[in-house]
């Protein structure tokens, strides 16, 4: 059985009229994708976990804040609300699972990934503010170290100051608390990678700056990726819900000491 073919056949040329092209690149995954107002929006066709005779349809833009949803997260119908995984066991039983993959696509998906084309805040990274990250960190972590007084302290309590300084700015605009967030970046990064044990590195297909082989590890970070959205949902909630900065640092430590156990052994 020629799934590509029957996908491309009961699905693909409909979201083709619609604007979406395939791009078929790994196996088991059948994304197509288009451009729309801005933003890329895409829907794939995926197998099951466990089975390959199992689809599900999936969702995505890469619009700011927005993850991936599928049927069950937005369509209203009962049937659908509780229904993951859409098992087959005959070329027929997939075809009539297209079909209706198709009808739910053109009744509620197309609508959802319109609204998922939009961030989901205005504390969004710029490429401005990338670049300038990557090309001033070194200056900004001098600066920053320097202004809140962290000179001295370990990791853990740097973070804890980068914390709380969050926290002292909720009340304020994005706008006028952007440049301190990119500040405080610079100084997460340094932070953890122990002042220089990273390389910073420019993204230019993304257009990001990112913090690669942190302390030697294989451990990655974007950094105003982490910074940006810990302080918006302190905006939004008052409070920090989930791991947070100190966590992802300690993620790090993980690795780190797994490659160096007898460092640990004297910490």
């Amino acid at each position: 059985m020629n799934i590509t073919k029957i996908i491309e056949e009961e699905l693909g040329q409909e979201l083709e009229r619609a604007g979406f092209q395939p791009d078929f690149s790994e196996r088991d995954v059948w994304p197509y994708q288009r451009e729309k107002d801005g933003a890329r929006q895409v829907i794939t066709v995926i197998t099951g976990r466990c089975s390959r005779k199992a689809l599900k349809v999936l969702f995505d833009t890469n619009a700011y804040g927005q993850g991936a949803r599928e049927f069950r997260n937005f369509v209203p119908e009962e049937d659908v609300k509780h229904q993951e995984f859409w098992r087959y066991k005959s070329e027929e039983e997939l075809r009539t699972i297209l079909k209706e993959f198709k009808r739910l696509i053109l009744a509620y998906g197309l609508k959802c990934l319109d609204a998922m084309s939009k961030p989901t805040t205005d504390a969004v990274p710029t490429e401005e503010m990338e670049r300038y990250l990557y090309l001033n960190h070194e200056k900004l972590y001098e600066e920053y170290r320097v202004k809140l007084q962290t000179q001295g302290k370990s990791a853990e309590e740097v973070i804890e100051i980068i914390n709380q300084t969050m926290d002292q700015n909720t009340g304020k605009s994005f706008e006028n608390v952007k440049d301190l967030l990119v500040g405080l970046a610079a100084l997460y990064g340094h932070t953890i990678s122990w002042g220089n044990r990273g390389n910073w590195v420019w993204d230019e297909k993304n257009k990001r700056c990112w913090l690669e082989n942190i302390l030697g590890t294989d451990q990655e970070a974007s950094l105003l990726t982490c910074i940006f959205p810990d302080w918006d949902t302190r905006r939004k909630y008052g409070r920090l819900t989930g791991g947070g900065l100190l966590y992802r640092y300690h993620i790090i430590l993980v690795y780190y000491y797994n490659d160096h156990p007898e460092e640990k052994k004297l910490n």
